[in-house]
């Protein structure tokens, strides 16, 4: 028996029920009130407003690394931009008309060729990072391996807005052009009546008999059978409902005919509509967050259960994973994508390399390194629109700047999946009995501390990865591939770049980066040499929060530009190749290390090029004071109560006005200090041996501390901090965008330590 909600009903029910065993076997019957049959012509089926869609929760594949499972059917759904809907449907109509002209019947019920073969892949979102395979209706990117979604060509929507599954729409969509709803005529919906409600309630035991008998679905002109579980009864061109084939009495199939397509709700009964009206996409679009969530954020969340003394806990489940990482196709990329943005002109490919730990990615969030580059993609959008000198670089001709434009593409590079070395995996090396010879990392771990041993032991191996010789031959293949393919990949696809190609290489990527571009062994002890060759020059090379330096003193190696390197040096030099090499690093950063002592001892005694703000804001202005003369320094110092409080004997405990005057003064104490930080002019040869390796005459660059950023603080989460930091993304923007300025010939100043 069929439940009602809201305690309401339409119109007259209790005469409806004396006629619904005359309505139910009427074919194309619209008008209940007399119960006559509408005849009209066999015009077409009215078109209706397509609109394609994606998943973003639950992905129907990942790569086989996650050892991912599909549990469930996705639930959330994001629209296509309105560029890339149209052009989805276009190339989708073109499909269907070329299969429908070639196809054999061998072909029409084969499924199995590839979208390939039929040029069915459509590049989409943000800057084409992403296809649409026509053929399987999935969603994946087009320069990295990761989750694949589902694709919905939207024809029926539910009341939430997302589009019914594509076999069900299809099947829904076959059964309305055969049944053809859209030449019924369509009713008003009488005014709710409790009275007349009630009333019906007390007579319908009487006439239960009547009421109980199944409706013969084949008999209906109105009622569709999924298959499924499910009917579907259409009431006109574009409304319909869907409820489980279980409800399947005249009773209460008439009284499902009786309420129409109206607002009020029946139990199992789910309207649907034909067509999308922007009403559905605004009621989806309104929920997406625009925040990219911090990564420094998500590391504290998910690792201090980790260093905590009481935690015992193994990695997250997989299911826990599922639920944080859902949300990166909704907030890394651009959802308006338009024709214009998406085929905006490159002038610079930056492809970066990932350092340790990517093994965690499959549990955690904050070590997704295809997340961090989004970030990093969004951070160099948005400090390139907040600053009109960063646009001057892009257009150096006085041209109007395009805001959506930097001019430059970021693109991950991952390669620790392809090492065949995991802490959970044996070995592929069997006794004789056909048995794994040697036992798993996790089954030499000890029991203390043990998710603490795990995550210390998946980060650390790495390192250890890249200096025994087997692994580090296996990583520089997949490096050196990979690089190669995606370059590859990305003219292919863009054939009218003609920019140049960059690397950034973080942690441990960044050694990996410089001993390819150096074209040299690992280390003194080890006879393997990077092998393999780079498919493109390199022009800048960004080494952020580098180890390089710690590496190649332990290598007892110096560093020297190739035009300086004699051949018969070569084995004692590390010599990178590359146009300009950079050193970032934050100064708490425990895994950076400064590099140009290794190119002369003698610039040990000088500081790091500092890095300035990327935007003019709080932070710029308390840096500026520094510029003040110290006389106007120490009278401002003096004057104000804010800085310094003559009468407090704790002035030295003033943390405010230490932390503003560590910013403002840099080493200083105070702007009492009479020593000036000293400058010295560099200029020849000395001069010469940073120039060859950077234009600029500098390799080492320190960041800026912020004066509220607290977390970096924390010297784990600065070392990951990198990717969303203003001050990075607007540094490698102003080098990336300078890279044809003249080198500096004459001289430059460095301050002494």
């Amino acid at each position: 028996m069929i439940s009602l909600r809201g305690g309401t009903s339409l119109g007259n029910l209790l005469r409806f029920a004396i006629a619904v065993e005359k309505v139910v076997n009427l074919k194309c019957v619209r008008d209940f009130s007399s119960g006559t049959i509408i005849a009209k012509s066999t015009d077409s089926a009215p078109k209706a407003r397509v609109k394609w869609y994606y998943a973003t929760d639950v992905p129907i594949s990942k790569p086989e690394w996650f050892n991912y499972q599909r549990e469930k059917e996705p639930e959330k759904f994001l629209p296509f931009s309105d560029y890339d809907s149209s052009k989805l449907e276009n190339e989708y109509q073109k499909s269907l008309a070329e299969r429908d002209e070639s196809k054999s019947k061998v072909k029409l019920e084969s499924e199995s060729e590839s979208a390939s073969e039929h040029n069915e892949l459509v590049e989409v979102n943000e800057d084409k990072l992403f296809q649409v395979n026509l053929v399987e209706f999935t969603l994946s990117p087009v320069y990295w391996d990761g989750p694949i979604y589902e694709v919905r060509r939207g024809t029926w929507f539910g009341t939430d807005g997302i589009p019914l599954p594509m076999n069900v729409s299809q099947l829904i969509e076959k059964g309305y052009r055969d049944m053809k709803p859209y030449l019924f005529e369509k009713h008003e919906a009488e005014k709710p009546n409790k009275e007349v409600l009630t009333e019906f309630n007390k007579l319908k035991d009487q006439i239960r008999e009547d009421f109980a008998a199944e409706v013969d679905i084949s008999q209906e002109n109105d009622l569709l059978d999924l298959q499924n579980g499910n009917w579907v009864l259409f009431y006109d061109d574009k409304d319909a409902v869907m409820f489980p084939a279980t409800m399947n009495s005249k009773y209460q199939v008439g009284v499902i005919r009786k309420f129409g397509p109206s607002p009020i709700s029946l139990i199992s009964v789910t309207p649907i509509k034909r067509g999308y009206t922007d009403d559905l996409g605004e009621s989806i679009i309104d929920k997406i967050s625009s925040n990219v969530p911090s990564l420094t954020d998500t590391f504290q969340t998910e690792f201090q259960g980790i260093f905590s003394k009481a935690s015992t806990s193994e990695l997250p489940s997989d299911d826990k994973v599922n639920r944080e990482h859902k949300g990166q196709l909704e907030t890394d990329y651009d959802h308006d994508t338009s024709g214009k943005s998406s085929n905006r002109e490159i002038d610079h490919l930056i492809l970066c390399i990932h350092g340790i730990g990517q093994v965690l990615g499959p549990k955690y969030e904050s070590v997704n390194f295809t997340h961090s580059i989004n970030v990093l993609r969004h951070t160099m959008k948005s400090v390139f629109q907040s600053d009109d000198s960063y646009q001057k670089l892009a257009y150096p001709n006085g041209s109007d700047p395009d805001m959506t434009n930097n001019r430059i593409q970021v693109l991950p590079i991952s390669w620790r999946h392809k090492v065949d070395f995991h802490p959970n995996k044996p070995f592929k090396v069997l006794d004789k009995q056909g048995n794994p010879k040697l036992p798993t990392l996790s089954q030499i771990n000890v029991d203390g501390v043990k998710s603490l041993r795990n995550m210390v032991g998946d980060v650390a191996l790495d390192i250890l990865l890249y200096y025994e010789p087997h692994y580090a031959a296996q990583i520089f293949e997949a490096v050196i591939s990979e690089l190669n393919r995606v370059y590859k990949l990305y003219k292919k696809r863009n054939p009218n770049f003609k920019g140049k190609v960059h690397i950034l290489g973080h942690s441990l990527g960044s050694a990996i980066s410089f001993d390819i571009v150096s074209k040299q062994s690992v280390n003194s002890d080890s006879d393997i040499d990077v092998s393999g060759k780079l498919d493109f020059d390199v022009e800048n090379l960004f080494c952020v929060g580098c180890p390089v330096g710690v590496f190649k003193l332990l290598e007892q190696k110096n560093i020297v530009a190739p035009s300086l390197l004699n051949k018969k040096d070569h084995e004692s030099y590390a010599s990178p190749t590359c146009t300009n090499l950079y050193n970032i690093f934050h100064p708490c950063d425990p895994i950076g290390y400064r590099m140009e002592p290794l190119v002369s001892p003698q610039f040990a005694q000088y500081k790091a090029e500092p890095v300035g703000f990327a935007v003019k804001g709080f932070n710029t202005q308390i840096k500026e004071l520094a510029s003040i003369s110290d006389g106007i320094s120490e009278k401002i110092y003096k004057a104000s109560g804010w800085f310094s409080r003559k009468d407090d004997k704790t002035t030295n405990e003033n943390a405010l006005r230490d932390i503003v005057t560590s910013v403002s003064f840099g080493d200083r104490k105070k702007p009492e200090n009479k020593h000036k930080s000293q400058k010295v002019e560099l200029s020849g040869p000395q001069l010469q041996q940073l120039t060859e390796l950077n234009r600029t005459g500098r390799v080492d660059y320190c960041l800026p501390m912020g004066v509220f950023d607290f977390s970096l603080i924390s010297a784990v989460s600065a070392h990951i901090s990198y990717f969303e930091d203003m001050d990075t993304a607007g540094f490698i923007l102003r080098e990336v965008l300078s890279v044809d300025k003249a080198k500096v010939h004459s001289k430059i100043f460095m301050t002494v330590n």
